[in-house]
């Protein structure tokens, strides 16, 4: 048999001394944690569990531009919720002991209604329009959520 390579007996040297075999013989769910598996599809309840909409005070103009803004993305996020998630997180899945950082969703005011992503923080930004204009149709809309998504663009805000 071939001896292992430097940096093997360096790993099992450290890991025998954090006495890591001893703990997942001891407790063998552990190892379900190295084990690849098949990836469980992001379906439209768990998009919308993860990315919680961070709303403004209830009753205002803006939360009811925010709503609006909001309900159009849901319609969209019916058939690309994979494509949102990686491009708020930067995976496609969400991690088996889930995010350190939760995923967020926040809105701004600007002139352009591409949605940006900070994968450093999860957060995804949506766009209300600016001084109570009218949102552009859906067709448009979602033109602009395809460019976005599709293309991996994160934007400046």
């Amino acid at each position: 048999m071939e001896e292992p390579r430097q940096f093997i007996k360096d790993l099992r040297k450290g890991l025998d001394s954090l006495r890591f075999y001893q703990l997942v013989r001891s407790l063998p769910s552990l190892v379900h944690l190295f084990t690849p598996f098949p990836p469980t599809p992001i379906t439209f309840k768990k998009i919308t569990t993860l990315l919680k909409p961070e709303f403004s005070a209830d009753g205002s103009n803006r939360m009811k531009a925010e709503k609006k803004v909001y309900s159009k993305f849901l319609k969209y996020l019916r058939e690309a919720a994979t494509k949102v998630l990686k491009f708020a997180t930067s995976v496609e899945e969400e991690p088996i002991l889930g995010f350190t950082l939760h995923p967020s969703l926040h809105f701004s005011e600007r002139k352009s209604h591409l949605p940006t992503g900070n994968t450093c923080i999860n957060q995804l930004m949506l766009t209300i329009p600016e001084n109570g204009e009218k949102l552009p149709e859906d067709d448009v809309l979602f033109n602009f959520f395809d460019y976005a998504f599709c293309n991996a663009y994160y934007g400046l805000q």
